[in-house]
């Protein structure tokens, strides 16, 4: 089979495609196995992608599955670093058992780095010598590339930006500490916060459709998130001097997020101000940054 076969494991689905010169092919999608995730993971991706894989040996001798997941990717295993996205095992030997059920060799990196390189060499981050992109959706998280190449730090673990603490007397959040901007602004979070301040159940939309109704405690859940992730963007351009930042994920591509973000951006002094534009890949970004990475093999450069 031509192409490479990439998966995308985040916290509520698992996207699989097979992907030939840069381009999704054919792509399908389950709900993420959540309980019982050592035993049911491996077994669901396999079938997804069982009549995908070649008869032929000489075939099957030159692909190699390209896999982005959320959690922190180390030497094919994944350790969850906020439990509550998706429940992995400590040191979960994702790639093994990928190899062992179906027979072929894993390039294991995290979602969002593995979405940066996407949107890096196919989509918003084209062209920028200093990029980076943000995920705002189940939880946070994002990858930079920079000078042409994907950071992914010493041991793998740049990227996990959503754990950045931007109030330290905030929330707590799932990886331990508190005040992460994850913990104030991912879906999971403003979900959460909005339920508890209405006494009723609501979603992340249902959330900011109020706040773009007018509803006060609405708007100022969704004031906090902005301002954290406006934080966070600030943070960014301080540490890294980046030129642009792409924002995806159901969240952060929520129509009201975006000018709000920018209008917060572009109250801070100019030494610290950074574009800010829509990822372009959707939620193939992923898909396309894992299969180019999986024939590059650069995951962790």
């Amino acid at each position: 089979m031509a192409g490479q076969i990439a998966i995308d494991i985040g916290g509520t689905k698992i996207a699989a495609a097979r992907v030939v010169d840069g381009a999704i092919h054919e792509r399908r999608q389950i709900a993420t196995p959540r309980e019982h995730v050592e035993a049911t993971l491996v077994p669901a991706i396999a079938g997804m992608i069982g009549d995908w894989l070649p008869d032929a040996a000489v075939e099957r001798a030159s692909l190699r599955l390209g896999v982005a997941t959320t959690g922190f990717a180390q030497g094919g295993r994944i350790t969850a670093i906020n439990p509550a996205t998706l429940p992995f095992p400590n040191r979960f030997d994702l790639g093994g058992m990928l190899r062992e059920r179906v027979g072929l060799p894993a390039v294991i990196v995290n979602d969002a780095l593995a979405a940066a390189w996407g949107e890096f060499c196919a989509g918003a981050g084209r062209g920028a010598s200093g990029f980076t992109f943000l995920t705002i959706s189940t939880g946070i998280g994002g990858g930079s590339v920079i000078g042409g190449r994907l950071h992914a730090g010493v041991t793998g673990f740049a990227g996990h930006v959503g754990h950045m603490v931007v109030d330290q007397a905030g929330p707590p959040c799932g990886c331990g500490r508190r005040g992460c901007v994850e913990a104030i602004a991912s879906g999971t979070a403003l979900a959460s916060r909005a339920s508890a301040a209405l006494g009723e159940t609501i979603d992340a939309a249902e959330l900011f459709r109020r706040a773009s109704a007018g509803e006060p405690t609405c708007r100022a859940i969704v004031a906090e998130a902005v301002a954290a992730v406006a934080t966070l963007c600030l943070n960014l351009k301080t540490a890294l001097d980046i030129e642009r930042i792409a924002i995806g994920g159901s969240v952060g591509l929520n129509p009201a997020f975006i000018p709000a973000l920018r209008a917060e951006i572009d109250a801070a002094p100019a030494a610290f101000r950074v574009e800010v534009t829509p990822a372009s890949l959707g939620g193939d970004a992923g898909l396309i940054g894992a299969a180019a990475l999986a024939l590059s093999d650069e995951e962790g450069v």
